[in-house]
């Protein structure tokens, strides 16, 4: 992987060889459920697990035991029940205009009816405030998705597109989609290099995709980039992306997606997946250590105790930063918060809210007000209130200011990776035909993905 840049070791204390927790989890194999722990070996973290007919399988979680045992023992502490689930993957249709040989959603191949329109009003009825992300495979093979956008949208809910952008290069289509009320659009957008799009989606796109960009910037749409990283093909594209999205206003969030064994992924070797610790090493690296883990380790405890403080469900798997834009690019959040001063108040708002303390959320976010620092920090103060009420309105990107830009590092759940602990909290529910609504993603996502699989709760 190259260098490493050197962390700030104070913020963690090193133990070696221990079982962090004991979960469940599922044979990749047979899907059987079996009993699972997260261990500490050899200074990395494993998922390890045993299936009595098809063996031991170990998956790396992280390099970086304190910083992993650090956010465990927080969320944990904090997520402690299951709460209720307001984000949706519709999954509208399995027709999709490309046929990506890493496809994690096996388009094309499976015989799939399309969701019925009627259903999603019927589910609707009653919400406020959900998000409703649209997949496919490729949700804009549906003819009548403007009717869909318009559904979601008169019902007070959150529309959000997620696209290979192919149709999104048609001004006019899109037009269409935000006269319907389309809130957000995440794109999958793997690079800048036409061959990363040859390997991965099968045919050079570059072109096709900056003329969808170009469409969404001049209609002003609140836009997500979401890129597959898969090791050996693109990690070298994520500060590419980044240093991008720093530039364009109407870019609200960045993901990198860490590729898993699903779909048409399953062709490549297991090896070639990557969760999303070592996603924060690359962009640590490539950016020469103006992202820090470190950092990212602060603001995740933070991003926690938000999610707790408002009720809100969120993947453990899933790590977060923020960016601002400046005229020279961007800067950190640490550059304008005092994010190091800010770990012992979390601490604190950890045991008032184990506690039970009706004070715990006026203390953190007072807390929050107070770590600002210097001119700058306060004129984009106002910047990290709108943040805040997203916690409690519903994530719409399209609310977000436009300095402000979320790094999200994240990946799917696969017959590998699946942590029933950390399902519990899945950040996605699912809708289909096949399974109906379920309120966590990952055991839709793994079950879907081995032939309608049940799996045992």
């Amino acid at each position: 992987m190259g260098k490493i840049i050197q962390k700030d070791k104070t913020i963690f204390m090193r133990e070696k060889n221990r079982i962090i927790r004991k979960t469940k989890s599922v044979c990749p194999v047979c899907m059987t459920k079996i009993e699972a722990d997260v261990i500490e070996r050899d200074s990395k973290v494993f998922l390890e697990k045993t299936c009595n007919e098809h063996g031991a399988f170990s998956l790396l979680l992280s390099q970086h035991p304190e910083y992993y045992r650090g956010l465990n023992d927080y969320y944990f502490s904090l997520m402690s029940e299951s709460l209720p689930q307001r984000d949706y993957i519709l999954h509208l249709t399995n027709a999709c205009n490309l046929n990506c040989p890493i496809c994690l959603a096996d388009a094309n191949q499976k015989e799939r009816k399309d969701y019925p329109l009627d259903d999603l009003k019927g589910f609707l009825k009653g919400k406020k405030n959900y998000k409703i992300d649209l997949m496919g495979a490729e949700p804009t093979m549906r003819e009548d998705l403007p009717e869909i956008i318009d559904e979601i949208n008169r019902s007070g809910n959150i529309a959000a597109l997620h696209t290979n952008g192919i149709k999104l290069a048609d001004s006019q289509y899109l037009q269409q989609l935000m006269k319907s009320g389309l809130h957000e659009v995440h794109l999958q957008f793997d690079g800048f290099n036409d061959d990363v799009y040859e390997k991965i989606r099968g045919k050079k796109q570059l072109a096709l995709k900056i003329k969808a960009l170009e469409n969404l910037e001049r209609l002003h749409v609140a836009t997500d980039l979401v890129a597959t990283i898969i090791r050996g093909i693109n990690e070298q594209e994520m500060v590419k992306i980044l240093d991008y999205g720093a530039r364009k206003d109407f870019i609200k969030e960045i993901f990198f997606l860490g590729c898993r064994f699903l779909g048409g992924a399953k062709n490549l070797p297991i090896e070639n997946c990557v969760m999303p610790d070592e996603l924060i090493d690359l962009l640590e690296e490539q950016t020469q250590g103006k992202i820090l883990r470190e950092n990212v380790y602060r603001f995740q405890k933070l991003y926690f105790a938000l999610l707790s403080a408002f009720s809100k469900r969120k993947c453990f798997y899933i790590h977060h930063y923020i960016i601002f834009r400046n005229k020279n690019g961007f800067v950190p959040l640490d550059q304008i918060m005092n994010l190091k001063g800010i770990d012992d108040s979390l601490e604190k708002f950890k045991n008032m809210r184990i506690k039970g303390n009706v004070l715990a959320v006026p203390y953190l976010l007072a807390c929050l007000i107070f770590r600002f620092v210097g001119f700058r920090a306060l004129s984009l103060l106002k910047e990290g209130l709108f943040f805040i009420l997203l916690f409690i309105k519903g994530f719409n990107l399209s609310k977000l200011p436009k300095k402000g830009v979320l790094l999200g590092f994240i990946t799917a759940c696969d017959g590998y990776s699946l942590d029933y602990q950390i399902a519990r909290n899945c950040g996605k529910g699912a809708i289909s035909v096949e399974r109906g609504v379920e309120d966590c993603g990952a055991f839709d996502n793994v079950s879907r993905d081995n032939f309608d699989a049940e799996l045992s709760r």
